[in-house]
């Protein structure tokens, strides 16, 4: 248990149980996963499983370690981080989806929205909610760095057929996004600010 108690042990454990989900479903190493139809609406949700990685990484290294995050998912903010994670399911609910199911563009909409807030939460438990607190001592711009690179090497982008700027693009749009996402994180310790 005291090697647990090493950030940096800590941090590779909880990195290898979300690239073990990316790897599992991404690359389709389960059987049947890559060919797995969910009926209408319910098609999307089967994505999920690829982002329950930094989410399940987070929750079980703060179980093994004790450790406790600043960041929950009200945060700062308390309801208002509800009222920001609804806005943007209530405008893909209002606007609409158009979709190839013959499914009502606002109901598709609506189901849209709460799948995206859905994989954000989980997304963001780990990165911000864990990862991100985790590396809290160091500088800020360091901080959102160090989390947009893991980020980077999560999403597996590098092992399809593409370029090396395309990587280069990818790579910096991800630690921008990083800095931008991990500012909200900070200013509101709200993981369903994040998520939004």
């Amino acid at each position: 248990m005291q090697a647990i108690n090493h950030r940096w042990t800590r941090i590779a454990i909880y990195f290898a149980i979300a690239l073990s989900s990316s790897i599992l479903f991404r690359l389709n190493y389960i059987g049947g996963y890559g060919t797995l139809k969910l009926p209408g609406v319910l098609a999307v949700y089967k994505s999920l499983l690829e982002g329950a990685g930094p989410f399940l990484g987070a929750l079980i290294v703060m179980r093994i370690s004790g450790r406790k995050s600043n960041i929950s998912f009200l945060g700062n903010p308390g309801r208002r981080s509800l009222l920001m994670l609804a806005v943007p399911v209530l405008l893909f609910f209002i606007v609409g989806v158009n979709n190839n199911q013959h499914i009502n563009a606002h109901f598709y909409g609506l189901n849209t929205g709460i799948w995206i807030a859905l994989y954000g939460i989980l997304e963001e438990t780990g990165w911000r909610g864990y990862l991100q607190d985790e590396l809290k001592d160091y500088p800020p711009l360091v901080k959102y760095s160090m989390v947009g690179v893991i980020w980077y090497a999560w999403h597996l982008t590098f092992l399809g057929h593409t370029s090396v700027l395309n990587e280069l693009a990818i790579l910096a749009i991800l630690i921008l996004a990083s800095y931008g996402i991990g500012l909200i994180a900070d200013r509101t310790q709200s993981i369903l600010a994040a998520a939004c």
